[in-house]
């Protein structure tokens, strides 16, 4: 492996240090191989004349943009269409369609987060599509956010090699979904007009993001480090609605913090939000009632909320 030998020893723990202070992502004890192998296609796609020369101006003026895009190609998640069988099961059988008999019609917003080079974001449409009738009236809209980065963009493009799309892409779905674009398979319009692409901070306050009905995020909750996991879930729990749904990867779970979510006995790695209960409370000197929140977790009440539009 002479490639690792081209930069200095000390370059590849900064690199670790970096990667896990903005992404809350720790590398490992294999991060030489992987800085070498990531990190050299982005330092010639940024014009430089080699990978030292990249890194080196990175830790000399500590350019916040590039230091991103270091990072982002570091943590890039390396995904595949309908990857997490479980959570796209869950979506499908129900998540949307709770959504459906709730609302009835109207306007959904489902978000995945950590949508990489896309394929999880396209999935959703996908799967949109397909239910066709079983939504009638529901009009859902789709956000993808991830660092900036080369995936994004590829996200953004919507076109996916003949390997991409051999890898978990049923092919009736490559029929009805995808046309060809030379060597390429791209998305067809009516799908890439279901989705939008955000590149986001995502251990940030996500106040620029909106609330959603649902959020799928999977695959990424193993490789944060405990502070980290806390970050992001705490995020989440942000944008979920009321009754809306956190959807994990299969053998993900919130462990011993709930951040206001229920599991759903209906299936693994699925959680709904709470509803927020605003409680009088008595000043004992005013007598005056004050509002508390609280969330309500009595059994009773958590019946009586789900069968609740």
């Amino acid at each position: 492996m002479a490639g690792a030998l081209t930069l200095d020893a000390s370059y590849y723990e900064a690199l670790k240090r970096l990667t896990l202070e903005l992404a809350g992502v720790n590398l490992g004890t294999n991060h030489a191989f992987l800085v070498e192998t990531r990190l050299a296609r982005l330092a010639r796609e940024e014009g430089y004349v080699s990978l030292e020369a990249m890194i080196d101006e990175l830790f000399k003026t500590g350019k916040t943009r590039l230091a991103v895009q270091i990072v982002s190609a570091l943590t890039e998640r390396d995904t595949h269409f309908f990857k997490d069988r479980t959570a796209f099961h869950n979506l499908r059988k129900h998540v949307l369609p709770d959504l459906h008999h709730k609302r009835g019609g109207g306007r959904i917003r489902l978000l995945s987060f950590g949508c990489a080079s896309g394929q999880e974001t396209y999935g959703m449409a996908m799967t949109v599509a397909k239910m066709g009738d079983e939504l009638d009236g529901l009009k859902v809209d789709i956000v993808g956010v991830d660092y900036p980065s080369q995936a994004l963009e590829r996200a953004r493009a919507g076109r996916y090699t003949h390997f991409d799309v051999q890898r978990g892409l049923p092919i009736q779905d490559l029929v009805d979904f995808f046309e060809p674009d030379g060597a390429d398979w791209a998305v067809k319009q009516e799908i890439r007009d279901a989705v939008e692409f955000r590149d986001i901070h995502l251990l940030s306050k996500l106040d620029t993001l909106e609330d959603f009905h649902a959020v799928m995020f999977c695959g990424s909750l193993p490789h944060y480090s405990a502070p980290a996991r806390v970050r992001v879930l705490r995020g989440l729990s942000g944008l979920v609605r009321e009754h809306g749904y956190l959807i994990l990867g299969e053998g993900e779970n919130l462990a011993q913090m709930n951040y206001g979510f229920d599991r759903v006995l209906e299936g693994p790695g699925l959680y709904q939000k709470r509803e927020v209960i605003i409680e009088p409370e008595i000043d004992p000197d005013a007598k005056v009632p004050t509002g508390r929140t609280t969330f309500d977790k009595s059994p009773s009440r958590k019946r009586k909320l789900a069968g609740s539009r």
